[in-house]
Parts: C-alpha cells; structure tokens; sequence
C-alpha cells in the first residue's frame, strides 16, 4: 500500500516548512507528498524541504479547503491518503501507526489519532492532549456524539473509500471533517491508532474557522437534513443537536458571553448534561481547561 500526505496550504510558507518536515521526520516516508496551494502566492519545488516526488497545485484563486483537499486527493497514487494543513505536524510515528492499522484491518476505510494542542506563539509547548476514544466509532456514534474522531490533519484514509463514500463535499463551509467522517463510517469502519501523533496549533489570533459559530450552525442544519431520516432513525436527533450546540457555545465564548450561554443552555436542553454546564464558567477559566476557546 503506497501513502500520499494531502497538505493544504496558503501564503504560511513557514508553517509549510514545518508541516512537510514533520512528515520527513517519520521512519516510514510517503510515495508522494501532494501540496495544494489555494490561492496563495505560487508555491515552488525550490522552496521546498528536500523530497524526492512532490506534485505541486498552485490554484490562482482560492477554492475552498474542500475543494483543494479533494483536487489533492485525486492528484495523489498512494492507496492511504493522510491529511494535513500547513499549520499543523505530525509526531514521528504518524505514518506507520496508521498504515499497520489499515494493514491488518482490510475492511477499515479511516484511522485516526489523538491530538496534542500547542499555541501559535509557543508551538513546542504542549497545552492540552486529547486521546483517542472507544476501541472503535460507529455511524451511530458520530450522529449522536459529534465530531468524536477530531480535525482532517488527524485521519488517514483508504482513498477507494473516501472517494465511494463521495469525497469532501464542497458545500459546507464548516464541519466538513465531521461530515466527512460520518459518510465514511457509514460504508466502512474506523479505528484509531492509539497513540497521539497529531500536533494541531491553535492561533492567538482567532483566525480558524472554529472561532466562526455562525457557520456552525448553518453546516449543522444542513447535515441535519442530509441525515434526517438516520437521525430519527436512531433516536439520536437531540443528542445531535446537543454535540452542535455544545460546539457552537465554546466556539461562541471567544466572541459574545450572551451567545455562549445561549447555546450552551440549548446543549443542556436537548440532552442534560454534566459537560454542558462546564460552559457557564467563565471564559478565562474555561481557557484553562480547553486551550481552544
């Protein structure tokens, strides 16, 4: 089984550095290393760590982190496709934890990793470790828990069943893991690795989508209807909406007190939960347990 590292980049040449020499890092190194730069300034070779096939698309206006994950997709020959965006690193055991996990598993069509968070400012202090959860995650559960598997740069996937499952759909401006995630456990099943080899950056500055509740919301009404019939189907539309909420108020808190609690509140309706009402705390200790926010 060949691997492709799919990374997505635009006008952060040093996080691109970073990012390509974390791969370079791993004992066992891809086939091809896919960058896919989306509307920033021209990316060339030269520029580049050192690296014996690299495939180069430099898109002249940008088309959405969707769009150019799955142009990377389809440039790419490896079997195994690992994401990555240019802010992010992997640790030196990303590459093969993943690959001897769909080695011995054929009918695996995601693995995934827990997450170490660093902040921009400090990106080789760990803030806040998330590990990786159950044995393995279900349909069901990603319908009832939310996005339990984590952001793109943490999965790898078998590439035939990414693209059967329908690729990144280019519509959502947010939650497109998530959803993602959902159609792929749907036709295959996902396991992670055990370990914790994604090193995600979280920016001072706020500019990550996470911080766009608004966009949450729309993203989550539009996989509520794309899933309404297993959503009811399960008996697991409220615990839904509950994950979306709980995920809207923390990314609300950077933002608005007003909407935090607002949406932290309609979590707690839909499902009462101890988790939830972590989200009444205040902002600045709220930071301390989840470094995101």
């Amino acid at each position: 089984m060949n691997i492709s590292i799919v990374i997505t980049t635009k006008d952060r040449p040093q996080y691109l550095e970073r990012a390509i020499n974390s791969v370079l890092k791993n004992s066992m190194l891809p086939s091809d290393i896919i960058i896919v730069n989306d509307g920033g300034k021209s990316v060339e070779k030269d520029s580049l760590p050192k690296f014996h096939n690299y495939k180069i698309i430099n898109n002249k206006v940008s088309l959405g982190g969707n769009k150019a994950r799955n142009q990377g997709v389809l440039t790419s020959t490896g079997s195994l496709i690992y994401f990555l965006d240019d802010d992010d690193a992997y640790t030196e055991d990303t590459i093969s934890s993943k690959y001897y996990v769909f080695k011995e598993n054929e009918d695996v069509g995601l693995v995934y990793t827990g997450v170490q968070f660093v902040l921009s400012n400090d990106l080789t202090r760990v803030k806040r470790v998330k590990n990786v959860s159950s044995d393995s995650v279900s349909f069901k559960d990603l319908l009832a828990n939310g996005n339990v598997i984590g952001p793109t740069s943490c999965a790898a996937v078998r590439k035939s069943t990414f693209i059967s499952a329908g690729m990144f759909d280019e519509k959502l401006s947010a939650m497109q893991d998530y959803e993602l995630w959902i159609r792929m456990a749907k036709c295959s099943n996902v396991m992670h690795d055990s370990g914790i080899n994604l090193i995600y950056t979280i920016h001072l500055s706020g500019l990550q989508v996470s911080s766009k509740y608004k966009k949450y919301i729309e993203s989550a009404n539009y996989i509520a209807k794309k899933f309404k019939k297993e959503l009811l189907g399960f008996g697991v539309r409220n615990k839904f909406w509950s994950a979306v909420y709980f995920r809207v108020a923390l990314s609300a808190s950077q933002v608005s007190a007003f909407c935090k609690i607002k949406y932290a509140l309609l979590s707690f309706l839909y499902r009462p939960n101890f988790k939830a009402l972590t989200i009444f705390l205040p902002t600045s200790i709220l930071k301390k347990i989840k470094p995101f926010v």
